[in-house]
């Protein structure tokens, strides 16, 4: 007997599926790091009590408005740091960043702890943050200001993120740290105010004191509203599911609530699942996914990553694992509901956008955003972050949850979204929409699914993708020194070149963040 709404409702459960449940007073997605950056130096320039930034990468450097010039306040993040700690002496800025391993030294910043914490006001604290088990990272991006303001999502104030939604193939300001230019690149991240932005005042304050630090400034009631008054929410008066994985650490529990909440979010869907994922790696969940595709009821799956992996490296060890989920969602794919597939900057050009976004939308009833990818490490080794808002019947926020779905089409077929809106009205399927569209120059096209994925060798994997914490005994870490030292040899040694651009970029390590 098919399930019917009310059985396939998704029930937030704190402890099983989210941490906590807390109100948002306006809730608004953001696409892509031109907005994302211009908003956050906008609140952090607004700041009067505190300022949390949580980062899998963050570079001193970074340009939050390139381009431009602002004779009021810098543009580079560092300095605009440091403006801010000595303009106001009692605001304190709270700077933590992962810890990051070797694979990846050659492609971070390596004077982050000189330029963060040399000269450098002491209302400003820098750290970085290895508690994590072996083979795992501090992966979640996350600001809080004055705990009334918050974002999270998929994208860290660093290089080599910033682009526009119109993702030109030719953009003069999209060049990385070494001014070489990138291919296009799409993210996203959750702007929300009231008592959710405060809860994730309280995870970023977690994240330091589970490094000993025990002097913080204590939770503050707002005394004046932070939200942009040019941004209309998305959403108004929701409840925010707060869902986080967190690897177990010495007497910490695991916490794998982005994991329940994945399996929750498929079960429930009647029309439509539209997922955003820059990584799509894990059987489990392909797995889910696969049943209710079997499902001759169940809803059409859209699913929008990266068009290639790059390089051989990633090929054999993420490419190979990605190719047998897609597998198993094809051969489950019995009433071709499903599509694979990218965005195109340009199909003539033959120009992909980067997807290193991480959103799930479910019919129109359920809108997730975070830093969790489709991915094993993201589930079990990695400390994530993702939020998460049910409409739970209310009509006015189901209309948002559909407003969020149209705007990120549309950004992708290069259309307005109430154009999309009608279309999809028309068409009564999302899926009839990606497909009318799919032969124009900008659009949502499909991914080659190849077969016969190659055999991968368990370091590589372990190390790429693990399944679950890798063991702190001595033999796991040469395993894991010797992984590293062929992912580094690998990836200096094959750099991607891209088409069409005046110079040959690196492929960079920071971008698969």
């Amino acid at each position: 007997m098919r399930a019917t709404s009310a059985d396939r409702a998704l029930v937030a459960e704190p402890g099983v599926n989210c941490w906590r449940v807390d109100r948002a007073h306006r809730f608004y997605c953001i696409q892509d790091a031109a907005n994302y950056f211009r908003l956050v130096r906008e609140a952090m320039l607004r700041a009067r009590h505190t300022v949390f930034i949580l980062g899998w990468d963050t570079m001193a450097n970074t340009d939050l408005l390139p381009g431009e010039t602002c004779p009021s306040a810098p543009t580079i993040l560092a300095p605009l740091l440091r403006h801010m700690a000595r303009r106001s002496p009692l605001l304190q800025i709270y700077l933590l960043t992962w810890d990051y391993a070797s694979v990846y030294a050659f492609e971070r910043d390596p004077f982050a702890r000189l330029k963060f914490g040399w000269r450098m006001p002491r209302n400003l604290h820098f750290a970085f943050d290895a508690r994590h088990p072996l083979g795992g990272s501090h992966h979640q991006k996350v600001v809080v200001i004055d705990d009334e303001l918050a974002f999270c999502g998929g994208i860290d104030l660093t290089g080599h993120r910033w682009d526009t939604c119109q993702h030109r193939v030719e953009e003069p300001l999209r060049l990385n740290a070494s001014d070489e230019p990138y291919e296009p690149y799409h993210e996203v991240q959750a702007m929300m105010d009231g008592p959710a932005a405060a809860a994730l005042g309280t995870l970023a304050r977690d994240r330091w004191r589970a490094l000993g630090r025990t002097s913080l400034p204590r939770l503050r009631k707002p005394d004046t509203s932070l939200w942009p008054e040019h941004v209309p929410a998305d959403l108004l008066d929701v409840d925010v599911m707060i869902a986080r994985t967190m690897p177990g650490v010495e007497d910490d529990p695991e916490v794998r609530e982005n994991e329940a909440l994945f399996f929750d979010a498929i079960r429930s869907a009647e029309r439509t699942i539209y997922v955003e994922s820059q990584y799509f790696t894990n059987s489990r969940i392909a797995e889910a996914f696969a049943d209710r595709l079997r499902d001759p009821g169940g809803p059409e799956v859209i699913l929008v990553s990266p068009k290639i992996c790059h390089g051989w490296l990633e090929q054999q060890t993420v490419g190979a694992f990605r190719s047998e989920a897609f597998q198993t969602l094809v051969a489950a794919d019995r009433c071709k509901r499903l599509r694979i597939v990218y965005p195109a900057a340009s199909r003539e050009q033959d120009v992909p956008t980067f997807v290193h976004s991480k959103v799930m939308i479910v019919d129109d009833t359920f809108v997730r955003i975070g830093s969790a990818n489709i991915s094993n490490r993201s589930m079990a080794v990695d400390t994530e972050c993702d939020v998460a808002v049910e409409a739970a019947g209310n009509a006015r926020t189901r209309g948002g949850i559909r407003r969020i779905r149209d705007r990120l089409l549309a950004e992708h077929l290069q259309v307005r979204s109430a154009e999309v809106c009608r279309e999809i009205e028309h068409a009564g399927s999302v899926r009839a929409v990606v497909d009318a569209h799919m032969r124009e120059d900008r659009c949502l096209a499909p991914i080659e699914v190849t077969t016969g994925a190659p055999d991968v060798s368990p370091v590589l994997k372990a190390a790429a993708d693990p399944e679950a914490p890798l063991s702190e005994a001595p033999a796991s870490r040469g395993l894991l020194s010797m992984a590293q030292a062929a992912v580094n040899l690998i990836a200096r040694a094959t750099p991607v070149v891209r088409k069409r651009v005046k110079r040959r970029p690196r492929r960079r390590w920071a971008e698969f963040g």
